[in-house]
């Protein structure tokens, strides 16, 4: 699963506990009904792959191999809408701050970890309301972290030094 697929599951089941629908912000189409959530990513910090190499023999393989693995961690900052008309924005608030909450419990970390990630909530709730030439767009928001390791792995060939001068040494013979 790639990170925007895990991003994408652990939104979706955001969405059902708090029984909105969802859409990625700034995508054409239609848009829910109200109140409706979005997602946003914001920005990507990936640690270096460099600085994670580690190289082990795994016994499953033939003597002359070893396997390398590279680890990268990234942080993905992710930015949540909650979006309703002036009826709605009442309950706006409480259905944000149900969502904040879920993110930090049990429930939510459990969620996230199912589909391979970590979570956490990196800012408050804020109204984020907006007005277009005519009408106000409600909506309350918050930003959330999400933690992901990519892990790659190599088997790679070894060379045996002694062997390989032997050979040398019979080539040499051979041809001399």
């Amino acid at each position: 699963m790639t990170r925007i697929e895990k991003i994408r599951a652990f939104i979706k089941a955001l969405s059902a506990h708090i029984g909105i629908g969802f859409i990625r912000s700034e995508q054409s189409g239609e848009r829910p009904a109200y109140p409706f959530m979005s997602y946003k990513i914001l920005s990507s910090d990936a640690g270096t792959a460099q600085e994670m190499i580690e190289t082990t023999v795994d016994e499953s393989f033939e003597d002359d191999t070893i396997v390398k693995r590279s680890v990268r961690e990234s942080k993905i900052v992710i930015s949540l809408n909650f979006f309703s008309d002036e009826k709605g924005y009442g309950d706006l608030f409480n259905i944000a701050d149900e969502a904040y909450s879920w993110i930090d419990s049990l429930a939510g970390l459990e969620a996230a970890d199912e589909i391979g990630i970590g979570v956490s909530v990196v800012g408050y709730i804020q109204d984020r309301t907006v007005f277009f030439e005519t009408e106000y767009e409600y909506k309350f928001g918050f930003d959330f972290e999400v933690r992901d390791k990519a892990v790659k792995t190599e088997i790679v060939d070894t060379i045996d030094i002694e062997a390989t001068i032997e050979d040398i040494k019979k080539q040499g013979e051979l041809n001399g």
